[in-house]
């Protein structure tokens, strides 16, 4: 009977919970996210930075200072701000302060939870047509060779990420993406992407996938351009509607099938 009771009382509560940690409809929505990205320049850029890489504020890209909050608590240190430190409340309607929740969430989730309010139909027309993406990138075997192989981009990368990465993609410095021009000592011109060097040994891949192994003591002349050998112009070249099509392409190609919000 006294366990009756407690589990009577207990139920409820767990209820309750539950109910109170119900993901606001924000979370995920790419029109909430797209909104929050807005407010989140107005408001919250002068101190994480434009594209949440920090500041006078923490880099929201780096999890570490806000990853170990869930939604309810991330919302309200923006609403509240925090006390005897330099972020200030933020005075908007609390459907505003959710949209900028998504989009912080949005920063470092995988591009797949939170797709581009863009038709991705059209964003695949043009990364295999206009776009010439294609020609370089391989999705589920189809495509060039020379750049990155895309067929989970969506699930290794946030959407921000991915702009950056068409828009700016010199912004990382291309660490391990830089296109190579190799005269070997017999002179054989070997041309594509470096690969895997050091001061000893060098891989290049070519157009054509073909992978070279070079001792750096054969190589009599080479020429790394300076960054990522990706075209520079796609700002220029697509319009907000492209990219934001594109965007919803990429953000699908995920090894692991989204759940589509009902």
């Amino acid at each position: 009977m006294r366990v009756f009771v407690l589990l009577s009382f207990l139920l409820p509560l767990a209820a309750q919970e539950e109910t109170a940690k119900k993901p606001n409809p924000a979370i995920g929505n790419p029109q909430a996210i797209e909104a929050g990205r807005k407010i989140f320049a107005n408001s919250c850029a002068l101190c994480h930075g434009a594209d949440g890489r920090g500041g006078r504020g923490p880099n929201l890209l780096q999890r570490g200072a806000w990853h170990p909050l869930d939604d309810d608590e991330l919302f309200k240190t923006i609403q509240k701000g925090i006390p005897g430190g330099n972020m200030p409340p933020i005075n908007q309607p609390d459907e505003q302060l959710w949209q900028i929740v998504a989009y912080v969430r949005s920063l470092t989730s995988p591009a797949f939870e939170n797709p581009a309010p863009g038709d991705p139909a059209a964003g695949e027309a043009l990364f295999w047509g206009k776009g010439a993406c294609g020609g370089c990138h391989m999705i589920r075997g189809r495509g060039g060779m020379l750049g990155p192989d895309l067929s989970n981009v969506g699930g290794t990368l946030s959407l921000d990420q991915l702009r950056e990465a068409i828009l700016d993609p010199d912004a990382d410095g291309a660490p391990s993406y830089r296109g190579i021009k190799i005269v070997d000592k017999h002179g054989r011109t070997i041309e594509g992407v470096a690969r895997n060097r050091t001061n000893y040994s060098l891989q290049v891949q070519d157009a054509q996938g073909n992978l070279h192994l070079l001792s750096m003591a054969d190589v009599r002349e080479m020429t790394l351009s300076a960054g990522s050998p990706m075209p520079k112009d796609y700002k220029s070249k697509v319009s907000s509607k492209e990219l934001d099509d594109l965007l919803a392409y990429l953000s699908r190609q995920s090894v692991r099938p989204r759940e589509e919000k009902k």
